[in-house]
């Protein structure tokens, strides 16, 4: 597994599997999409490789509509 930046508080933060998934520690919990304003449950954190070589880190919010949406990992936050 690789560690990419990780910010304070969020120690195991950035853990990828070969899948692709972050291991967050936020996975499970209740979280706050700044960017639509949505809530839901954070179901995972996925990282996409790009054609120019970027890694972009995806979260999956799952609201209680059970429709899940797709944000920047940036954008998760504790309600």
């Amino acid at each position: 597994m690789r560690r990419v930046a990780s910010r304070p508080g969020l120690e195991n933060e950035g853990r990828v599997g070969p899948d692709g998934h972050e291991q967050h520690p936020l996975v499970g919990s209740r979280v706050r999409d700044i960017a639509s304003g949505g809530e839901g449950v954070l179901a995972a954190v996925t990282h996409e490789v790009h054609s120019d070589g970027r890694v972009v880190r995806i979260a999956h919010v799952r609201p209680a509509s059970g429709v899940e949406w797709s944000t920047a990992a940036e954008n998760v936050q504790i309600p």
